[in-house]
């Protein structure tokens, strides 16, 4: 009994460390460029909770997760995010959604490694799929 007295303290200390790990919360994919310049331009806005982005060539695709307070205005800051990006890079081809079925394909996209050729596909199928409507 008094060994778990003991050790009580110490499994709870345990399991809010465990529990309060940081998960990654911004995750580049395709060619590395410019990933510490896309990070911080992100962690600018207080409302994006976590971020996949895409890059391929001229193509970019940033899918993010807003946090639950800010959905109600979500296509108002999904709007505010292409923009920055479109001026930011003008060069590129680029495409921002807060739409979690897109983050949930980033993140299979990711997982999967897919090769380069099918990169651009993809990216092109996820565009679609997120004009779509449900």
């Amino acid at each position: 009994m008094r060994l778990l007295r003991m050790m009580l303290p110490l499994l709870v200390c345990m399991t809010l460390l465990i529990g309060c790990t940081e998960k990654e919360k911004f995750i580049v994919y395709g060619s590395p460029q410019n990933e510490e310049e896309l990070e911080s331009l992100l962690k600018e806005e207080k409302f994006v909770e976590k971020t996949t982005v895409i890059q391929y060539d001229d193509k970019m695709l940033v899918a993010v997760q807003i946090k639950p307070i800010k959905k109600w205005n979500k296509t108002k800051l999904e709007k505010k995010l292409q923009k920055k990006f479109d001026e930011k890079y003008p060069n590129k081809e680029i495409f921002v959604s807060a739409d979690y079925k897109i983050f949930y394909e980033a993140n299979k996209i990711k997982k999967d490694q897919l090769e380069d050729n099918k990169l651009s596909e993809k990216i092109n199928e996820l565009e679609k799929l997120a004009k779509e409507e449900t």
